[in-house]
């Protein structure tokens, strides 16, 4: 399958031209940016992994009024996508402390014009005061640090969508020695080896 908005529009047919235009202007800013925000080989795949990948939380984001963080966004996947899809139903919020590429996620916001979706530029542990119903990460962490950074920003029904690769029943297994869970895996059709992680009730185990 050929790289471009319409392999992306023949895998998801929902996602309106509109959107497609904007992501087409989000892969453009990748493109021309002066920094390594994503690999050389994956130049070519932007469309039918990286986007299409981000998109893929769509169905298991399936409400209103939530707040939703990316941490570690990065190069704005899959924050800034799924942001185009749903910031006018929730506010999502891109956690990067790498001041360059919270700097290019700005950007991202305001050629985009994503109004409710906002960059904080710290550590994911390091915020105070603020809680989010979903949270989203991408080529973070391993599992069970992911949960330790998360934890002082999750409430009581957080969801967290997680993307993962073959080595999850390792992350799991080591995970549930120190945290009780319940987690779906939703594998990629396209691509053997590629999931998302739903974790819900995520609480710390007694030891």
């Amino acid at each position: 399958m050929i790289d471009s908005p319409d392999a992306l529009k023949e895998l998801l047919p929902n996602v309106s031209r509109e959107t497609i235009e904007k992501l087409a202007e989000f892969r453009e800013m990748i493109l021309s940016d002066d920094q390594n925000l994503i690999s050389k080989n994956d130049r070519n795949f932007i469309w039918t992994r990286h986007i299409y990948d981000s998109l893929r939380l769509a169905q298991f984001i399936n409400s209103s009024g939530n707040d939703i963080i990316d941490i570690g966004s990065g190069a704005g996947f899959p924050g800034i996508p799924v942001s185009l899809l749903f910031s006018s139903q929730n506010r999502v919020f891109l956690c990067e402390n790498r001041s360059k590429r919270a700097l290019f996620l700005n950007k991202c916001i305001a050629k985009l014009d994503l109004k409710n979706t906002e960059v904080i530029p710290i550590k994911a542990e390091k915020i105070e005061n603020k809680k989010f119903d979903i949270i989203l990460a991408r080529a973070v962490s391993q599992l069970n640090h992911l949960l330790s950074i998360s934890y002082n920003i999750s409430k009581k029904n957080t969801t967290l969508l997680l993307h993962k690769g073959v080595h999850i029943d390792e992350e799991l297994m080591q995970a549930t020695k120190y945290w009780n869970f319940t987690h779906v895996l939703h594998e990629n059709e396209r691509e053997k080896g590629s999931y998302i992680l739903e974790l819900k009730n995520v609480i710390k185990s007694i030891t």
